[in-house]
């Protein structure tokens, strides 16, 4: 993944995150890459066996660092996902 489509991935992700405190109780849980913001897994609200993945596969090849989506985002002047 180039740096461009790296920045592409993150603008198309803006403010596409479900809020997980904001649904009813006994709803999905949402998660999303770290890299990029994009979905990686969407879980019954009682799992507890395996942790969910922290990043997509693509950010899993370029090796991008946890959290760097957040801080992309608030250098943006964007809210961080919810989590």
């Amino acid at each position: 993944m180039t740096d461009n489509e790296l920045e592409q991935r993150r603008i198309d992700n803006i403010g596409k995150q479900v809020d997980n405190a904001s649904l009813p109780a006994g709803s999905s849980m949402y998660y999303y890459c770290r890299g990029c913001g994009g979905p990686t897994a969407v879980l019954p609200e009682g799992w507890w066996k395996e942790q969910p993945p922290k990043h997509c596969d693509a950010c899993k090849k370029e090796g991008i660092p946890d959290d760097s989506y957040d801080d992309w985002l608030r250098a943006r002047g964007e809210k961080p996902v919810p989590r």
